[in-house]
């Protein structure tokens, strides 16, 4: 099935924003830890909240003890004091553009205006706006309630922040035509016209569109409104189980849209089980092709091939004999690894990828066997090279299984490693350095093109790390793990990986320059260009497009070796 995805939807900055401030309450801030009311309206979300120990909180006690975080929507000011009189510590998780309209309302009342909000009377953002502008504040939700509205004269009219833009304009032309002289405030967010724009266009491509998200948010019912609006027939579902399979296979493109209040992975399921819907417009070979691609990339094998063939490049760049064993045992070792590290970490993977933890469940022990056996090949294979090469690779294995493990200092499943903030990405970086470049050096001794090949190696992987760990940031900071996009936040990940492909650069630089390098290795600019193309792409933040994007950062490796297999086919031909 042909699935296109809006280019905005998903979490917006101020849901963002809540839920990481809840998430690092439930880890750091005085126990026990609520939010007062949902924090927002999304109930997957707000259960993983619940296993991290922040429940939701109805009534404000007379006295109280912990932590309370104020929703996302905002409170009326009288409840902040109240939370705080009563001995919480209060974390104000309002939305800034929210507590905008809130400032606005404030400011507005206190000089003698009426506030006009056009919102919904019951919805919490709109109860707290109401709650700054006192007596004067007045909601108007649909045309009749203009006839209710007293005289007026001095007046701002503000809006709720999901409202939508069409109803917005149409109610300002007619409150100005009928009360002039008004001060008018388009506080609709960015984020909520990008979604309603978003929608409409895709409304002119699809034959279908499928809204995600909380039932109770009224962003996404909005958005469904709007496509019924468009004239297109509208799935509103909170997840993919809630899909119609039947009814969406006679359509020949879907387009898929969600809440502000929508987490990554609830999209990203309702995407793949879209995309898995046998379709009479979808040919047998494109599906058949997604279906390998997916089973190479969940089984571990797509790593496994590229790290044999970025194995057999090192050999190559570093004029070794060429031969199979060295490659064969680096690729079955980081099989082993990367397979073992998935195994025990499925409770993020349920959440980033839920059909590939499905699939490692249903196939745990197969993955077991193969992992146990990739150990054990990657071991025996090295000890007929060599004693020396068989004890390294016992201590990788070691460091490998010391890594993943939660065997000492365990806390919420994770090794003492993984919370290491940005460790990650680090440890599989070094631990593809060391099974790619070291088992050579070992085996034949040490060439100055390694000291070059192994910096490339290592900053490549790193790359490679860092792009996978965005594409399941979401999931990881709800489960504690502390990979360098849930550190430093996705925007600073962009930085971090942009200075590292100068560093890159100037890498493969400095190897041509003391002459590491041979001119038949040029081909290796090649990463530096396919590289910055990834980070590119991933910039334009293509929700739904986990398949391509993992691909792309898979290809790394590949486009590392290929480079150097390029040069040297090169170079023999000019023989």
């Amino acid at each position: 099935m042909k699935v296109v995805m809006a280019k905005k939807a998903g979490f917006c900055m101020g849901v963002r924003r809540a839920v990481q401030l809840a998430i690092k309450a439930s880890y750091e801030a005085e126990k026990p830890v609520y939010t007062y009311g949902p924090l927002i309206h999304n109930e997957q979300a707000l259960s993983l909240l619940e296993m991290l120990g922040v429940k939701p909180l109805k009534e404000i006690p007379e006295k109280a003890k912990g932590t309370i975080i104020i929703r996302a929507h905002g409170v009326p000011p009288e409840d902040k004091k109240r939370l705080k009189d009563a001995g919480f510590n209060v974390i104000d998780g309002t939305c800034p553009r929210v507590s905008r309209v809130q400032a606005l309302a404030r400011r507005y009342s206190r000089k003698g205006y009426h506030v006009v909000i056009i919102g919904d009377p019951d919805h919490a953002e709109v109860r707290g706006i109401l709650g700054y502008a006192g007596k004067l504040g007045l909601v108007v939700s649909s045309f009749k309630d203009l006839e209710r509205l007293p005289p007026l004269d001095k007046y701002v009219i503000l809006s709720q922040t999901t409202q939508d833009e069409e109803f917005f304009k149409l109610i300002v032309e007619e409150l100005l035509t009928r009360f002039p002289g008004g001060k008018v405030y388009n506080t609709i967010c960015n984020a909520t016209h990008d979604r309603q724009r978003e929608v409409r266009n895709l409304c002119k491509e699809c034959d279908a569109i499928v809204v995600v998200g909380g039932k109770h948010s009224a962003n996404t019912k909005r958005l469904a409104l709007i496509v019924q609006e468009e004239g297109k027939e509208v799935f509103l579902v909170e997840t993919a189980d809630e899909l119609d399979k039947n009814a969406l296979r006679k359509f020949r493109k879907i387009g898929v849209t969600a809440g502000a209040s929508t987490p990554n992975w609830v999209i990203n399921q309702v995407i793949r089980t879209i995309e898995e819907i046998p379709s009479p417009y979808e040919s047998s070979w494109r599906r058949l092709t997604r279906k390998f691609l997916r089973f190479a990339l969940e089984s571990n094998i797509a790593l496994a091939l590229g790290a044999f063939w970025l194995a057999l490049a090192t050999l190559l760049v570093a004029d070794y004999p060429l031969g199979f064993r060295l490659p064969f045992i680096s690729s079955l070792f980081l099989f082993a690894s990367h397979t073992v590290n998935r195994l025990v970490d499925l409770r993020a993977l349920k959440l980033n990828d839920p059909f590939r933890a499905n699939f490692l469940k249903k196939w745990r022990k197969a993955f077991m066997l193969a992992t146990a056996s990739g150990f054990l090949g990657a071991l025996a294979l090295a000890e007929t090279l060599s004693h020396l090469l068989f004890v390294f690779f016992c201590l990788l294995a070691a460091g490998s299984l010391f890594y993943s493990l939660p065997f000492l200092g365990r806390r919420e499943g994770l090794s003492p490693v993984q919370h290491l903030p940005g460790a990650r990405s680090l440890f599989i970086a070094a631990g593809w350095l060391a099974a790619i470049c070291f088992p050579p050096v070992i085996t034949y001794g040490f060439k100055e093109v390694f000291f070059w090949w192994g910096a490339a190696v290592f900053l490549a992987s790193f790359m490679r790390a860092v792009f996978l760990e965005i594409l399941e940031f979401q999931g990881d900071g709800f489960v504690g793990k502390e990979t360098l996009p849930v550190f430093i936040g996705k925007e600073k990940t962009f930085f971090v990986l942009k200075i590292v492909w100068i560093i890159l650069g100037l890498v493969i630089l400095g190897g041509f320059l003391t002459g590491g390098f041979q001119k038949e290795h040029l081909g290796i600019l090649l990463v530096l260009f396919y590289s910055y193309a990834v980070l590119s792409y991933y910039e334009k933040d293509l929700l739904g497009k986990n398949l391509e994007l993992e691909l792309l950062a898979e290809g790394i490796p590949w486009i590392l070796a290929g480079s150097i297999f390029l040069g040297e086919g090169i170079r023999r031909l000019g023989r």
